[in-house]
């Protein structure tokens, strides 16, 4: 029986999970089993859902610095710092510990292919390492990666220049979302650039597109995203907060929960904006709905791969304004699709916002291309067929 495994290690919602659900359903087909494997809790039912075909999910054993530090997030600050640090040391051992762990779980669930879902790079450790258990066990496995990579620790320069050596080499295939991810793993982390596919997120097209709303009324500004400091919604805030004392018509809609929600809350309350800022929290509902109210999307992220959010937008028409980080600007060309500023400027994201309220027809021609765009190149269908064309091949030459 041909069999996928697809292994993750991960700790909270966001596009790594949904770009895996993404790739698994463009592969289901050639597959009579597909198994799920990862850290108890890292795959949300959310994600599941979105599954085409039934799967069978396994806890995965293994033992990382993040594993252990997910756990110890209740614990005195003072108390962490030393523990974090020990466990920076210990990596190397944990590697090897759990390449023996996971050849393990390869033997007891006999899979035809391997596909290790990482976020950024390095990033998961323990996705590393069942790439290494794969090649140990003699299983094709793929690699894919969602978020720019770091660059090599100093203190811990020829380990990981020995790991990525090791990854590289085993990966049969690396599967990245963005060309910029590309580029950066073969500057950054010395990958094969032989090795790499670029296959960019897609979404299920829809009809139900943003409509521009009449002039007058409240100027609605969006977000939909993880509400981390790294995603640039505290600078969101920032530029809103010193725009609103002139502009009370303005609105703001944050979508999301993260490790700055309790800050976005704080702040909204210190300025007086109870009235003006929405947040969501945690959303679950019809993205496409809520985008149809925005006026404006907002996308300020530090750090990303190739977003989904952006894509989301891009897709109900919606005008755009996104930092030039990542893969961004392989989705928007600045003053075609939206407009890009340069990241960390909350000045940046404030004069943009204050041009395209100042200009309807501006929005409607960014929202009208951006729409364009996706039809052209982001449609899920697309991506379907890029990575069953880049996996099948791959592993059709390897089995």
């Amino acid at each position: 029986m041909k069999s996928l495994l697809v292994f993750t290690e991960n700790y909270a919602r966001g596009g790594g999970n949904r770009y895996m659900i993404d790739i698994v359903n463009s592969l289901e087909a050639d597959y009579q089993q597909v198994q799920l494997a990862s850290n108890a809790g890292g795959i949300f039912s959310e994600d599941t859902r979105r599954l085409k075909s039934p799967v069978i999910q396994h806890d995965a054993p293994f033992i990382t610095r993040s594993l252990i530090s997910n756990h110890l997030s209740g614990f005195p600050k003072a108390l962490r710092l030393p523990i974090a640090v020990l466990l920076i040391l210990l990596e190397p051992l944990f590697f090897l510990f759990n390449v023996v762990l996971l050849v393990w779980l390869i033997r007891k669930l006999k899979p035809t292919n391997i596909l290790s879902c990482n976020g950024g790079y390095p990033a998961a450790q323990a996705c590393l390492a069942m790439v290494v258990a794969a090649r140990i066990s003699r299983v094709p496995v793929a690699l894919s990666i969602v978020s720019m990579p770091a660059p090599r620790r100093s203190f811990m320069w020829m380990y990981e220049k020995l790991m990525d050596g090791f990854v590289w080499n085993a990966a049969n295939i690396i599967i990245v979302n963005a060309r910029a991810i590309a580029d950066a793993l073969c500057k950054l982390r010395d990958a094969l650039p032989n090795k790499i596919e670029v296959v960019h997120n897609g979404l299920e097209d829809r009809q139900s597109i943003a409509v521009a709303k009449e002039d007058g009324g409240d100027f609605v500004i969006g977000c939909i995203a993880r509400m981390d400091a790294s995603k640039g919604v505290l600078l969101l805030f920032e530029a809103f907060a010193h725009l609103a004392k002139t502009h009370p018509e303005m609105r703001l809609v944050l979508a999301g929960a993260g490790n700055a929600s309790a800050e976005l809350a704080r702040r909204t309350e210190i300025h007086g904006l109870q009235s003006q800022v929405q947040l969501l929290g945690h959303y679950e509902g019809d993205v496409g709905a809520l985008l149809a109210t925005f006026d404006l999307y907002v996308f300020p992220s530090l750090w990303e791969g190739f977003p989904y959010g952006v894509v989301e937008a891009m897709r109900s028409g919606s005008p755009i304004v996104a930092t030039r980080v990542g893969g961004i600007s392989e989705a928007i060309t600045d003053g075609k699709e939206g407009l890009l500023i340069t990241p960390g400027s909350a000045n940046e994201i404030a004069a943009a916002i204050e041009r395209l309220m100042a200009d309807p027809a501006m929005c409607r021609e960014l929202g009208h291309n951006a729409r364009l765009r996706f039809e052209r190149e982001l449609a899920l269908d697309k991506m379907h067929v890029r990575a069953r064309e880049a996996l099948s091949s791959t592993f059709r030459n390897k089995d």
